[in-house]
């Protein structure tokens, strides 16, 4: 939730003009009237009126973001596909269903990623910091997300007995947060990215501090 508190002429006023400036849809909003104003006499003691408005933003960037999907689908010649929309936590996952599917994945997920910026980026004002929007593509990520979870833990074993670093391939940010959180969990070791740019290396290291703790 974002709140804000707007001056008009009158309650309807303010709301509208609120309403207007930021292009937000009004089943997204509620509002307090905190003065009616006053509209004087003569043109003295005229007083603006004042409303706190309550915006969901959460709501809002959620359907802005399908809509701004579809959209984008539709423009670069898709026709036969399907948004579907899931919650994980603080995820929320646009997941394309098409015949298509491994052309809107591309190699190395490209194509994939590219939606996902551009998604981002259309947003913008909308976008919300109680939801993270995720693109994805009939559960590419999140199978490729499940192996990664699984490799990462063979090799924290491996750091654990060798205490010798260990990296997992580059990634992109969406992915490299959801293993970053997975290493957090396991003993002896914590994770690095390094490299420059949305694609990164993960590496395993000794956490000789928390082996020390154990």
């Amino acid at each position: 939730m974002r709140y804000f508190e707007v001056e008009g002429s009158s309650p309807e006023e303010a709301l509208n003009q609120f309403i207007h400036e930021n292009n937000y849809s009004r089943e997204f909003i509620e509002y307090e009237v905190i003065d009616e104003g006053n509209k004087g006499f003569l043109g003295f003691g005229k007083k603006p009126a004042l409303i706190k408005i309550v915006l969901n933003d959460v709501e809002l960037a959620k359907r802005k973001s399908k809509l701004i999907l579809s959209d984008l689908l539709e423009k670069a010649g898709f026709r036969d596909f399907r948004i579907e929309t899931k919650e994980y936590y603080k995820d929320y996952i646009l997941n394309i269903e098409s015949p298509d599917s491994s052309m809107l994945i591309g190699k190395m997920a490209q194509t994939l990623d590219a939606l996902q910026f551009l998604v981002d980026k259309m947003l913008g004002s909308h976008s919300s910091e109680g939801v993270n929007i995720i693109v994805d593509v009939e559960g590419y990520r999140y199978r490729v997300i499940k192996h990664l979870k699984n490799k990462a833990a063979h090799l924290a074993d491996k750091v654990r007995k060798t205490g010798k670093p260990e990296k997992l391939a580059p990634m992109v940010t969406i992915i490299r947060r959801e293993i970053h959180q997975a290493i957090k969990r396991m003993p002896g070791v914590k994770s690095e990215s390094r490299g420059e740019g949305i694609i990164k290396t993960l590496y395993i290291v000794p956490d000789r501090q928390n082996r020390q703790k154990g």
